[in-house]
């Protein structure tokens, strides 16, 4: 009788239970979200991307290069994405596009695969390159319902096939947008070169490996850089914060005014950064054939073939341009620049005069 009765009052508490759950979440004052809010159509959602590398002497005195190169960061690639795509696997062969970025810093390769899986991908953006050990660089980027896993690779310079980076990071945690997030990086290898030091030359790893995390006791060799077997868990050498700026709704055109913010943005910053960067600082004139200063071994580029029509008439649009190589860098030459470049192109203005102007 008596365990017919306890039986009876823990089926009463659960459902009290469950009753008080069911009525606190959902939609109404206060806005406690249901477990499926991030995924709502209509959904958009503005992040920054911050890179802060802490690569210095002091952490990491092992090997630091003192001389040319001078330890730096490479561009960083990145998108958002549905949970279909990965840009890289831990303990996966690297494709040829990772692996090539891995060891040269090189995007072209990146940007023609993915260019066969736009139906995968959401937005693009890319951070510009840490001119040293110790910095920061950012960015911003879209993600909505569908879309919510972000991705990125920056490689270490100098270095074999190293880089760091993240692999399909979802945002939406646990029903929600993430407002603020920092995660460290730690050094992960490519598996297609095998130097064991910042300034190893390139030797081929055949068969290749598979993308591995850089540890104090990983690679296991003495020589190794990142061989440290005194610490049993290295610093992290960069981090990267994520910090949610705004989330629309789908009303009134949202996501084609939004677009038109963002255009806005990119705009301002590619002005500034013509300014304060002149096009020849690079040994490349924009329209040029490369100059006659340049070594004999360094790379050689074709002209940049004509702009292609804007994709969009109007709102936010890309344009692209090409270039071929004409030949490639030898020992001791300079790297290959970009092949392609891609520009926002279209107008600021609405498609339809309904719209009135986008308002935070």
């Amino acid at each position: 009788m008596m365990c017919s009765k306890l039986v009876l009052l823990l089926a009463i508490v659960a459902v009290t239970a469950r009753h008080a759950v069911s009525s606190t979440v959902g939609v109404g004052e206060g806005t406690l979200v249901t477990g499926e809010s991030c995924r709502q159509t209509g959904v958009l959602v503005f992040y920054r991307i911050k890179l802060v590398t802490s690569w210095s002497k002091k952490l990491f005195p092992k090997h630091y290069p003192e001389f040319r190169p001078p330890p730096h960061w490479s561009m960083t690639f990145g998108q958002t994405h549905n949970a279909s795509f990965r840009l890289f696997e831990m303990k996966q062969a690297a494709t040829v596009p990772v692996a090539t970025f891995a060891e040269t810093g090189q995007i072209a390769a990146l940007e023609e695969s993915l260019a066969q899986q736009q139906d995968v991908l959401f937005d693009e953006f890319r951070l510009p390159k840490i001119r040293k050990g110790k910095g920061a660089s950012e960015a911003t980027f879209f993600v909505d319902g569908q879309h919510s896993s972000v991705s990125f690779m920056t490689k270490i310079v100098p270095s074999p096939d190293w880089f760091v980076g993240l692999d399909s990071f979802n945002l939406c945690s646990r029903g929600r947008w993430i407002d603020r997030m920092t995660v460290p990086l730690h050094p992960l290898d490519a598996g297609t070169s095998s130097g064991l030091t910042f300034t190893s030359p390139k030797w081929p790893t055949n068969p290749p490996g598979v993308i591995e995390r850089i540890t104090s006791r990983y690679p296991l060799h003495f020589a190794s850089s990142f061989f440290y077997p005194e610490v049993k868990h290295l610093p992290a050498i960069a981090h990267v914060t994520f910090t949610k700026i705004k989330e629309y709704v789908n009303h009134n055109n949202v996501h084609k005014k939004v677009k038109r913010l963002k255009h806005k943005q990119r705009s301002k910053l590619l002005k500034k950064l013509s300014l304060e960067t002149p096009t020849v600082a690079s040994g490349y004139a924009e329209n040029a054939v490369i100059d006659d200063t340049l070594n004999a071994g360094d790379c050689r580029v074709s002209e940049w073939t004509a702009w292609s029509p804007c994709s969009q008439s109007c709102g936010l649009g890309k344009r692209n341009r090409m270039r071929s190589v004409l030949q490639t860098s030898r020992p001791g030459g300079r790297e290959c620049p970009p092949l392609s470049e891609t520009q926002w192109c279209g107008s600021a203005r609405q498609c339809t005069v309904q719209d009135s102007y986008f308002r935070w």
